[in-house]
C-alpha cells in the first residue's frame, strides 16, 4: 500500500466516524454503549458537532495530499485531536461516571487513531 492510499483510508475512516452521529445518532450512541437515558437533544447536538469536526479533519488530509508540508501539519493536527480526545475520554473513566463501556470504546478509537496518525507521520518522514 502506498502512503496516499493509507491516508485516504484514514480520512475516509474519519468521515465515517463523523457521519455516524449525524445520520444515525441513536444507533451510534448505542454501539458505543451510552445509556439510553443519555439520548437527548443536547447530547445529539454535541455528537453532531464532533461529527462535523471529524469530517473536517478528514477533508484537510485529502486536500493536502499533494503538498508534503501541509500534509505533515494535517497529520500532526489529526494526531493532536486524537490525543486530546483520549485525554478527555479518560476523565469519566477516572471519575467513575457510569459510562465505562462508552468511554472505554471511545478511548480505543482515539488511541487507535493516534497510533495510525503516528504511523502516517513516520511513513511520510521516510
Amino acid at each position: 500500500m502506498e502512503l496516499p492510499t493509507f491516508l485516504t483510508v484514514l480520512a475516509l475512516g474519519r468521515f465515517a466516524i463523523g457521519l455516524a452521529p449525524i445520520v444515525a445518532p441513536v444507533h451510534a450512541s448505542r454501539l458505543l454503549g451510552f445509556p439510553s437515558e443519555h439520548d437527548n437533544p443536547t447530547s445529539r447536538l454535541m455528537a453532531r458537532l464532533f461529527g462535523v469536526r471529524d469530517i473536517g479533519l478528514g477533508a484537510i488530509v485529502l486536500a493536502d495530499l499533494a503538498d508534503p508540508a501541509a500534509l505533515r501539519r494535517a497529520l500532526w493536527l489529526n494526531l493532536a485531536m486524537d490525543l486530546g480526545d483520549a485525554l478527555m475520554i479518560a476523565i469519566p473513566l477516572v471519575r467513575r461516571q457510569g459510562i465505562v463501556r462508552a468511554a472505554a470504546l471511545s478511548l480505543a478509537f482515539a488511541l487507535g487513531g493516534a497510533a495510525a496518525w503516528t504511523v502516517a507521520l513516520a511513513w511520510q518522514a521516510g
